[in-house]
């Protein structure tokens, strides 16, 4: 088949979503002729990672520019990111209709960046569309909305009151409709869902590829927080469970950067755990999987994480995770039964923050120890996609048409 993969992040050995987009474009090149549209300056890094990978051939990239401003997509704030995403989706739509009238697409996929709320330009093609898989509907735990800090909170209430009512508008509403298959990243976006194309349950976590990466022979003590230092991602919750670790040699890690960032400092100072926590900074992806390949824990508390690639990474090289009972955690948590996990039910945040320091001494004074070889999840990501390929390619065009009624939830298929 000849399918179009709307990866906008699309990039190897970043994370996050730039690996997936990167996995999924292996994925349906693994069997199918593949269009990826994605940003120019990713291409070098796409092409050097192809080498003489033997998909290359079946790969054709299609660049589309991000207007920045001169700035790194990092560092724009979200009205500014979200304006130039959809005009990137404009943009993506018109370069869909074009390849289409060239090559008579089979298939057209919106991956990365996938939202329930937001528009999927390559939607305008009258071909079958698989969506996602698809976030945006967690939203923080209430009895947690203190740890966001004023400005958190501000931005979470524009989420909670916006994202509902951007998802009606005709742009969005239309992806619903005409999607023949719907990947949601976990039950709450999942109940956000309207439309009539069949739905699974498929974590973008899912996508990890963790083989070369060094291990190291012993576990150490380090508890590690990976991610950008945002409200959102809770980094004052972490440094609020490392108060109540008995361990001794218990460090906290943060491998990442952001405004929260001078938040956490003044906590430390007021709580006495100065000399307790360490700033890294982002470092190269590969080095960063050698240190979570030994860590003692990796320490998740983020408030509305709809997927969360660092949990699958820990779990596929053996390291503890300590993660909130809440969104797309659990829902990685389930496909790697066995390993050392611990689920916290989000509760006051200091109670939330005992029941931490409580799993984190326990795996610090038994650790598990370090694993040689990775251990991969128990769906395959690549055979989920190839499949929802072949599902959408049977679906009724039928399915394509815009209908005036109200979409009805579509019905959400079993887990793979």
């Amino acid at each position: 088949m000849k399918i179009l993969l709307s990866a906008l992040a699309c990039e190897p050995e970043k994370g996050s979503e730039p690996e997936v987009g990167f996995r999924a474009m292996l994925a349906a090149a693994s069997r199918h002729d593949v269009w990826v549209l994605t940003l120019p300056e990713s291409v070098p890094a796409i092409e050097r990672a192809l080498g003489e990978d033997g998909r290359a051939s079946r790969i054709h990239l299609e660049t589309i520019e991000f207007e920045t401003g001169g700035k790194r997509l990092a560092d724009l704030t979200a009205s500014r990111f979200h304006l130039g995403y959809d005009r990137w989706q404009r943009e993506a739509a018109a370069r869909a209709l074009q390849l289409d009238r060239k090559i008579d697409l089979d298939i057209v996929h919106h991956v990365t960046l996938a939202s329930y709320w937001t528009r999927a330009g390559v939607a305008v093609v009258d071909k079958p569309l698989v969506w996602g898989p698809i976030g945006g509907g967690v939203n923080p735990p209430p009895r947690l909305l203190a740890e966001l800090g004023t400005r958190g909170m501000i931005e979470a209430g524009v989420r909670v009151l916006g994202r509902p009512v951007i998802a009606r508008l005709p742009s969005s509403m239309r992806t619903q409709r005409v999607a023949a298959v719907i990947l949601a990243q976990n039950p709450a976006t999942g109940r956000r869902l309207k439309g009539t194309g069949k739905m699974k349950l498929l974590s973008n976590a899912l996508a990890v590829e963790l083989n070369g990466t060094a291990h190291p022979e012993h576990r150490n003590a380090d508890l590690l927080f990976v991610g950008r230092l945002l409200p959102w991602k809770a980094p004052i919750l972490a440094l609020r469970a490392l108060r109540y670790v008995k361990h001794p040699e218990a460090v906290l890690r943060f491998f990442g950067d952001g405004p929260e960032q001078a938040r956490v400092e003044r906590a430390a100072q007021k709580w006495g755990l100065r000399d307790r926590i360490l700033f890294e900074g982002w470092v190269p992806r590969r080095r960063l999987l050698s240190v979570l390949a030994g860590a003692g824990v990796l320490i998740h508390p983020a408030l509305h994480e709809e997927a969360g690639l660092c949990i699958a990474e820990a779990l596929t090289l053996g390291t503890p995770v300590v993660t909130l009972d809440h969104g797309g955690p659990s829902e990685i948590v389930g496909q790697w039964r066995g390993t050392p996990t611990a689920l916290i039910s989000p509760r006051s945040p200091e109670v939330t923050a005992r029941s931490m320091a409580t799993a984190i001494d326990r795996f610090l004074i038994d650790p598990p120890p370090v694993r040689q070889t990775p251990l991969p999840g128990g769906t395959s990501f690549e055979a989920e996609l190839l499949r929802a390929y072949e599902t959408a390619a049977g679906a009724p065009r039928g399915g394509r048409t815009v209908s005036s009624r109200t979409p009805r939830r579509p019905r959400m298929l079993p887990r793979p």
